[in-house]
């Protein structure tokens, strides 16, 4: 049994109310979504960054039981091509729960009308399940993975 833990602050999401159906389908796996409170966004467990996109919109982590967890920042975000991310990682990296990894300037970027609710996907094929409440902070137990 694993924890992932949040990468964010915020309110705890179905990826039902996700308007994005790569996301909302799962046919990239399933999990939970987050609608970030505040920017700053760390790694959901120990493993390493096996993909960082570039522009920091999103990244994914495996552990060392194969286990792949992709945190994805918002909807549509590659357009920003970095505008308004900061990465604090490299792809690569060995990284524990709770390290800093990218910081959102969530002001802009929702001044510019995009939807911040950033999904976070367990894309190994195992099936997780939500043990959040409603709200989550950046490092609490977010999904239950067997």
């Amino acid at each position: 049994m694993t924890d992932v833990m949040s990468p964010l602050t915020g309110t705890v999401v179905s990826l039902d109310e996700v308007p994005d159906e790569v996301f909302s389908e799962r046919v990239m796996g399933d999990g939970a979504a987050v609608q970030p409170a505040d920017g700053e966004v760390v790694a959901p467990m120990k493993g390493r960054i096996e993909k960082l996109f570039e522009g920091g919109h999103g990244f994914a982590v495996e552990n060392e039981a194969g286990l792949q967890v992709l945190v994805h920042l918002g909807i549509d975000t590659v357009h920003q091509k970095g505008e308004g991310f900061s990465i604090h990682a490299t792809e690569g990296d060995e990284v524990e729960p709770g390290d800093r990894i990218v910081t959102v300037d969530l002001d802009a970027l929702t001044n510019k009308g995009i939807d911040m609710i950033s999904p976070v996907v367990v894309i190994s094929g195992q099936a997780p399940k939500v043990i959040a409440g409603d709200q989550v902070k950046a490092g609490d137990p977010l999904l239950s993975v067997e």
